[in-house]
């Protein structure tokens, strides 16, 4: 009777640790440690890992405070993946952009991004241009579900303006009036 109980407790007692470890593991995915962020970075974000721990560390040091307008054709591609708390119950969310420069959130433009029904991350790109949206300021990347915000991420987009000489050249009939 006793060695029944003892495996009958032996047995209650390995199922706790395997199911603990199940449940440690479960809770170790990425889009569980990195839920309610958008990380940006103006590299391509890699969607494989083969550690966990590895992967969100590698992702957090990807994340760009600030990304800059290339001096030639004046954009910025932004490359992001939005992590989720929970599951989305539909095939589109919108990406919302907003200047928070200034202290409040002024929005600039909305996108919609298109994903199966049941993700938590979202990989995607976006190419910005400084005709659209001003260099030296910052930005909020929101991801609304119905427009719920379940993920943010900020960023800072600088670019350089026109340089001057500080030379004036005036054509003969500036110089030549006098007024």
């Amino acid at each position: 009777m006793r060695s029944a109980t003892l495996h009958a407790a032996a047995c209650l007692a390995a199922c706790l640790v395997v199911g603990g470890t199940l449940a440690h593991a479960k809770g170790q995915m990425p889009e569980d440690l990195l839920a309610g962020k958008v990380v940006i970075s103006d590299q391509r974000i890699p969607i494989k890992w083969t550690s966990v721990g590895e992967y969100v560390s590698r992702l957090k040091s990807m994340n760009k405070a600030t990304l800059w307008y290339d001096k030639k054709t004046g954009k910025v591609k932004i490359e992001y993946a939005a992590f989720f708390a929970r599951p989305i119950n539909d095939v589109q969310v919108n990406l919302v952009i907003y200047d928070i420069t200034g202290g409040s959130a002024d929005r600039r433009g909305s996108w919609e991004q298109f994903m199966s029904k049941g993700d938590r991350v979202l990989f995607n790109s976006i190419t910005l241009d400084k005709e659209d949206f001003e260099m030296n300021k910052k930005y909020r990347l929101v991801i609304e579900d119905r427009g719920r915000r379940i993920a943010a991420g900020e960023v800072i987009i600088r670019g350089e303006g026109p340089h001057y000489s500080g030379k004036v050249e005036f054509s003969d009939e500036e110089t030549k009036q006098k007024d």
